[in-house]
C-alpha cells in the first residue's frame, strides 16, 4: 500500500485476483522459484513471511526442505493451506495465519523468503517486520530473499500521467478541477502492467537511490526514513513529466529481478512521482533528484520527491502535506 490510510486497512491481499496476477506473472514467480532452488538445502527449515498463496512454501518444499512456516496475516491462508495439500507438501509446510510479531516457531530458520517489494521496493512498509523476522528467526549465518534491493529513479514521460492531467486541467465537463490537479502531482501514481514504461519512455539515465542489504540492515534504519539525491544525465532533447521509481533486485547471487522501464512488464507495474508540468530537456543537461520515503501509521509510507533544472531551485512535491491538508478540512 503506498498512499497510507487513516483506517484499518482494506482486505488487498486477501483478494484471489492479487495472488493470481502474483502467480500468473512468471517474471515474479520464476524469479523467486529459481532463488529458492539455489539457496534452500535438503534438510533447511525456512520461514516464507507473507506468504500469500503459499507457493513460495510450496517451492521450498520440493528444493528439500525439513520444514516451512508460511505466516499469512490475511485469510488468504486459507488458500494456502489449500495449495500446499494439492501439492503433496502439507507434511512440510506448517500454514500459520498470524502476525510475524506475534507468531512463535518452534525454531530458528536457515533461510527466510519474503516477497516484502512494493514498486521501488520499500514503499509498502513491509521492511521492518521482515528485518524483525530476521533478528528473531534467522540462525547466524542464515540466509534472505531477496538478498539485496536497489532502488532507482529516471526522468521519463508517463503518457497516461500526461493524458490525466491535461484532461483535469482543461475544464471538463464545464468544470474547474484545478485543486484535483493539484493534488494528482503530489501523489505517487500506481498502476499494474498495462502502464508499464518502455526504454523510449526514458529521458535521462537512472540514478541509484539506496540499496537495502536484507541480511545486514539494523532494524533502526529500517524504521527511518529512507532518503537520497542523485544526479541524472539527459543524452537526447525532449520532455520529462515525472520521475519513475523502481527497484532491481538480487534475488540470491547469480539470480536478478528488475520492474524498470524497458523490462518485462509485471503485477508492480510502473510507480511515477508527477512533475507539475513538462520540463524541457537537452543533451548534456544534467538534472537532480531528490525522494523520501518514511513509514506512515497505521501502515504504508509516505513520498516526498522533487526535481532540480540546472541553475533553478527545487520543484517539490510531498503526499502528506496534501493529506495533512485533507485532514485539516475535514
Amino acid at each position: 500500500m503506498r498512499t497510507p490510510i487513516k483506517f484499518p486497512p482494506d482486505a488487498m491481499y486477501a483478494e484471489f485476483e492479487v495472488h493470481r496476477s502474483m502467480i500468473r506473472d512468471q517474471v515474479r514467480t520464476d524469479g523467486f522459484r529459481r532463488a529458492i532452488e539455489a539457496v534452500v538445502r535438503p534438510g533447511d527449515i525456512v520461514l516464507d513471511l507473507g506468504a500469500g498463496s503459499g507457493i513460495l512454501s510450496v517451492f521450498a518444499a520440493r528444493a528439500g526442505a525439513a520444514r516451512v512456516h508460511a505466516v499469512e496475516r490475511t485469510s488468504i491462508a486459507v488458500l494456502a493451506q489449500e495449495l500446499v495439500v494439492a501439492n503433496g507438501v502439507a507434511d512440510v509446510v506448517e500454514v500459520i495465519q498470524g502476525d510475524v510479531m506475534d507468531i512463535e516457531l518452534p525454531d530458528r530458520v536457515d533461510v527466510i523468503v519474503s516477497e516484502w517489494l512494493g514498486g521501488f521496493g520499500i514503499d509498502e512498509g513491509m521492511l521492518v517486520p521482515v528485518v524483525a523476522a530476521r533478528d528473531r528467526w534467522l540462525k547466524p549465518g542464515g540466509t534472505m530473499i531477496p538478498r539485496s534491493v536497489t532502488a532507482w529513479t529516471a526522468l521519463v514521460h508517463d503518457r497516461h500521467l500526461g493524458d490525466m492531467v491535461e484532461f483535469l486541467g482543461g475544464r471538463p465537463y464545464g468544470l474547474e478541477l484545478g485543486d484535483l490537479v493539484e493534488k494528482t502531482v503530489n501523489e505517487i501514481s500506481y498502476a499494474g502492467a498495462f502502464r508499464h514504461l518502455g526504454a523510449g519512455d526514458l529521458r535521462s539515465d537512472p540514478g541509484r537511490l539506496w540499496t537495502t542489504e536484507a541480511d545486514r540492515i539494523p532494524m533502526e534504519v529500517a524504521q527511518a526514513a529512507h532518503e537520497a539525491e542523485t544526479l541524472l544525465d539527459v543524452h537526447q532533447r525532449g520532455t520529462a513529466n515525472a520521475l519513475a521509481l523502481w527497484f532491481s533486485a538480487e534475488l540470491a547471487p547469480g539470480i536478478p529481478l528488475s520492474v524498470g522501464p524497458g523490462d518485462p512488464p509485471t503485477p508492480w507495474g510502473m510507480t511515477t512521482a508527477p512533475l507539475r508540468g513538462p520540463v524541457r530537456l537537452s543533451p548534456g543537461m544534467t538534472v537532480r533528484a531528490r525522494v523520501r520515503t518514511a513509514l506512515a501509521r497505521p501502515v504504508g509510507t509516505w513520498t516526498s520527491w522533487a526535481i532540480a533544472m540546472p541553475g533553478a531551485g527545487w520543484e517539490e512535491h510531498d503526499e502528506q502535506a496534501i493529506w495533512v491538508e485533507i485532514d485539516g478540512e475535514v
